[in-house]
């Protein structure tokens, strides 16, 4: 439902978020668990080589990234199993069936 005034939503989303967040301040390991998930959900929405750039120069260090993947920088030709690589696999005897289009001339 629509706001009638913009202000009266903000205000709503800041008095909660301080709510939120004064109980959250009360329990460490509820803090903690909250920062991580949200980290989480948000690196899992780069690409693989987004997040190595990412860490590397948020760290400024390529330590972690080396300790995981062996060399930095990890080569774009270089094949990574994970979010820049989608696999497909079909069960005995399906098939898959694609549009032909024909050249433009």
């Amino acid at each position: 439902m629509p706001q009638e005034i913009d202000s009266q939503f903000d205000a709503l989303i800041e008095m909660y978020a301080d709510v939120v967040a004064d109980r959250l301040a009360e329990d460490p390991k509820a803090l903690y668990e909250y920062c991580r998930e949200t980290l989480v959900d948000y690196y899992e929405n780069m690409t693989e080589h987004e997040l190595i750039e990412h860490v590397v120069e948020m760290e400024d260090s390529d330590e972690i990234v080396t300790s995981i993947y062996g060399n930095y920088p990890v080569d774009g030709d270089q094949e990574i199993q994970g979010r820049d690589v989608t696999s497909y696999s079909l069960k005995e005897g399906e098939t898959l069936s694609f549009p032909v289009h024909s050249p433009i001339k």
